[in-house]
């Protein structure tokens, strides 16, 4: 018990920090005064970073106050960029600095890190999409042209001062593991009353219920099952379906990991109240509601009592949609939805070559994620495998219905699972030679595999559009 205690005493220390986050969430939704609970909250932020991270801590503080100020000394009409290249090169000094002399830093500083890089990178761009709409809405209105029913990302000037903008940084919520909130939830949390009448206790216990499977999962398989297996000989002489499927093993662990880690921190945000909108907003996961966020603002006190709330602007994880949806696609979509949302809204949208739109929004998640070349490995296949997939779905499965349509979603499903294990298992191993060798023990048989699908995937597609017509013709 002692030895299992050590090996595993910065995880037991952050998982108690965040059941801390959790426990003090009723307490800090009962402050009533705005910028004392801000305070209390940017104070929380600050003890955590300090116990997770030690002398290491000021990596988290320093970028988020330089990106800050780099933030405020440009204009709104620059901030995004000037920003988002100096945290992305902080967070690259940040993980180079061993390779300089710099002490390393915990894998856990390193999560809170990217956390305040999504922060800081996100209300930037926040400040100048506000801006641009409200450019966009005075054009609207001299033009009298445009449409007074339209949902907007931004209904008013976001231009939040130093002070507003540290406490936005580094409030407790969500710093430790997520999930990514806009600065415009944060606002409305301390402005809007939601908090006060949504039920955030029955909220919090039913998160967390699964808590206990996923962590009693995880430490079975991880026990059962340990990555540093694939690269011994042992390994090696087993039978080849056996070296095939063990990547499911290993990502069946990594998916219980992230589900209590992102649940966990999902209930911190539900047991301050942080994320809660009337269900009528049709919010979304990182955004917010989406319809009718002005009606929602003017919501009178006895509308408030009786709407019914959720929690899906905090919502990072579907499991089950995790383990049952039956492409990648759909896959990717219940998958850290809250960071999804972030490198779509921040990256994708926003880069100004469309051709190159899907490359940069990975390479920037790759960079998120870390230097490793096992990032790259897994993450850069996503579209790849997305393009013989996307064949096959539209060939069969989505026309298809009833017991047909089963057979060719389990095949599917199956398919997008095998490869995500594949990929998964270069995610896990981390460096080129670790990769190169379990891929090198299994022949990298999963490329062939793909090339062979996506080439008979498109035979299969001429086939069709040759005989498509001739099938028209005949049947007319």
């Amino acid at each position: 018990m002692w030895e299992f205690v050590t090996k595993n005493k910065n995880d037991i220390i952050y998982l108690s920090l965040l059941l801390f986050s959790v426990f003090i969430g009723p307490y800090y939704r009962r402050i009533n005064i705005i910028e004392e609970k801000k305070v209390v909250g940017s104070l929380l932020g600050l003890f955590l970073i300090a116990t997770v991270s030690g002398y290491s801590a000021l990596h988290p503080i320093l970028s988020g106050i330089f990106g800050i100020m780099a933030i405020k000394s440009t204009t709104i009409q620059k901030c995004h960029v000037t920003t988002f290249f100096f945290m992305f090169g902080y967070l690259t000094i940040f993980r180079l600095g061993e390779r300089f002399g710099l002490s390393p830093s915990s894998g856990h500083t390193n999560l809170i890190e990217m956390i305040i890089v999504l922060r800081v990178v996100g209300v930037a761009f926040e400040m100048n999409g506000s801006y641009l709409a409200m450019i966009e809405r005075k054009r609207g209105d001299r033009r009298d042209d445009r449409p007074k029913d339209r949902d907007e990302d931004f209904v008013e000037l976001i231009n939040p001062d130093y002070v507003n903008l540290f406490h936005y940084t580094f409030n407790y919520i969500g710093l430790l593991t997520g999930p990514y909130y806009r600065y415009r939830t944060y606002e409305d949390y301390f402005k809007l009353p939601f908090s006060k009448h949504v039920d955030c206790f029955g909220f919090t216990i039913n998160t967390l219920k699964a808590v206990p499977l996923y962590v009693t999962l995880y430490l079975a398989l991880s026990h059962l099952f340990p990555l540093e297996y694939v690269l011994t000989e042992e390994h090696n002489s087993r039978h080849f379906v056996y070296r095939m499927f063990y990547p499911w093993l290993l990502f069946a662990a990594f998916r219980q990991r992230i589900y209590a880690g992102m649940t966990l921190a999902e209930s911190v945000c539900t047991s301050a109240g942080l994320g809660a909108y009337p269900v009528q907003g049709r919010n979304r996961s990182g955004h917010g509601p989406t319809v009718g966020y002005l009606k929602m603002k003017q919501m009178t006190t006895p509308e408030v009592e009786a709407a019914q709330y959720d929690f899906k602007t905090v919502e990072s994880m579907e499991v089950w949609g995790c383990e049952t949806v039956v492409t990648l696609r759909d896959s990717m979509k219940v998958w850290n939805k809250a960071v999804q949302y972030w490198v779509a809204m921040v990256v994708y949208k926003r880069f100004p070559l469309k051709a190159f739109k899907i490359h940069a929004a990975l390479f920037v998640s790759v960079i998120w994620h870390g230097f490793h070349p096992g990032y790259f490995f897994c993450i850069y296949f996503c579209p790849f495998y997305l393009m013989a997939e996307d064949l096959y779905y539209h060939l069969y499965y989505k026309d298809a219905t009833g017991t047909k349509k089963k057979i060719i979603g389990f095949i599917m499903w199956f398919l997008r699972s095998h490869s995500e294990s594949y990929q998964a298992a270069a995610f896990l191993l981390l460096s080129i030679d670790r990769v190169w060798a379990y891929y090198s023990s299994v022949y990298h048989y999963w490329y062939f595999v793909w090339f062979g699908f996506f080439v008979l995937g498109l035979i299969l597609n001429r086939v069709r559009l040759m005989l498509g017509p001739r099938v028209l013709v005949h049947t007319e």
